[in-house]
């Protein structure tokens, strides 16, 4: 298959091409779950495994492993990898992103969701760039579609990663192999519309279907290539890294040994 491209500088992959590639199993389609029968799902699992092989570039996230293995990538995917996680580090240092209030007036607005009292947990706080632009590559290390944020009680907000996600039907690129891959969740969804999670244990609301949402990619600001590709907060090394508070990574410590 033929790919358009245009050269473009700092450009990774065109919105033109749209690639269906990283599937593992496409013709194994089976359900996931009795409410997800009807949902057409890109790469599904085979029936009876847990997960997509590590080598799979995208899937729900509940079948990805946590962590690539950065084994299974060629020298040059490897390369890319740390190139677009430099590039990605170094554009938070340029644009200020660490600071909420600068990023605020960048167009990344947050939203709060009220806690319950007693509750001490670390959220992930999602500032989204409402103010897309249309056309460009697919994957641009300077404009994430949100910016993730450590929120916990009683500490300003602490910038550990940030968010890349495309629109439903347009497939992500994958410069660093098995290492970059992009992840989707299920949703309740109208027509094209975004969609919202499904509730829990319950059928999608009246005049919306179960459907495989856009592909997300998340990277995280630990240090390292392995936990910064993880497709979920790592919070083990975030902590390493000094982006957690150091009481909620003692009780992470405890729970982990206490397995």
């Amino acid at each position: 298959m033929k790919v358009r491209r245009h050269r473009r500088r700092g450009a990774l992959l065109t919105a033109s091409a749209v690639l269906v590639v990283g599937c593992v199993s496409d013709e194994s389609a089976s359900p996931i779950a009795r409410a997800a029968a009807t949902a057409s799902i890109l790469c599904p699992i085979q029936q009876g495994n847990a997960t997509l092989p590590a080598s799979s570039r995208r899937g729900l996230i509940q079948h990805l492993v946590r962590y690539p293995v950065l084994s299974l990538a060629r020298p040059t995917e490897r390369s890319a990898a740390s190139r677009l996680l430099e590039r990605i580090e170094a554009a938070a240092d340029a644009g200020h992103w660490r600071m909420p209030s600068i990023a605020a007036r960048k167009g990344f607005l947050r939203s709060t969701v009220p806690r319950i009292p007693g509750d001490r947990s670390v959220r992930y706080l999602h500032a989204e760039l409402l103010r897309q632009r249309h056309g460009g590559p697919l994957l641009d290390p300077t404009r994430p579609k949100a910016l993730i944020y450590a929120n916990a009680p009683g500490r300003p907000l602490v910038l550990v990663g940030a968010m890349y996600s495309l629109k439903r039907g347009e497939r992500g690129p994958s410069p660093g192999g098995p290492i970059t891959r992009w992840h989707s969740h299920l949703v309740c969804a109208k027509g094209e519309l975004r969609g919202r999670k499904p509730p829990e244990g319950g059928a999608c609301p009246a005049g919306t279907r179960l459907r495989q949402g856009s592909e997300m990619l998340h990277v995280w600001f630990t240090g390292d290539l392995r936990s910064a590709f993880a497709v979920s907060a790592p919070e083990p090394e975030l902590c390493r890294a000094g982006l957690l508070p150091q009481g909620y990574c003692r009780t992470l410590d405890g729970r982990r040994r206490g397995m």
